[in-house]
């Protein structure tokens, strides 16, 4: 039975090599894994679910949700109705804040906030002044 094991070991081991030899060509590997991936995925897209049972993410992650919140809290203690129009969303430590401010200090100010917050990497300041009575007057003659 050893024998049979040896000579099942030996084979397993040169189709493996062969594989790899096929796959890790210098000029024409690449093209040949991609189109290996192509025709996985094709396997994959009729046998259905069963085959890809990797978790899909959604949207963000529970430490940027968190520190999105942490933010938010931070400005609206800090700031009171002033922040509450404002949209508040992280991505891999990076804070964006969007909206409208009725002051231009304000800007520099929720800015100066979010980065002390803590755990923060960077602030991407999209914050506005809101314009008020900014129609252009016509001039008639």
């Amino acid at each position: 039975m050893t024998r049979v094991l040896k000579l099942a070991a030996a084979a397993t081991g040169a189709a493996v090599i062969a594989i790899a030899a096929f796959l890790l060509h210098p000029r024409s590997g690449a093209r040949r894994r991609a189109a290996a991936r192509r025709a996985t995925v094709g396997v994959a897209s009729l046998v259905g679910s069963a085959v890809d049972k990797r978790p899909r993410r959604t949207g963000a992650s529970s430490w940027d949700e968190t520190l999105a919140n942490r933010v938010r809290v931070a400005l609206s203690l800090g700031f009171g109705d002033l922040a509450t129009g404002l949209e508040i969303r992280a991505n891999r430590g990076v804070i964006t804040l969007r909206g409208e401010v009725d002051e231009l200090t304000d800007i520099t100010r929720f800015e100066t906030a979010v980065r002390e917050a803590g755990d923060v990497a960077d602030v991407d300041n999209l914050l506005r002044l809101r314009m008020r009575d900014s129609r252009p007057r016509v001039l008639t003659a």
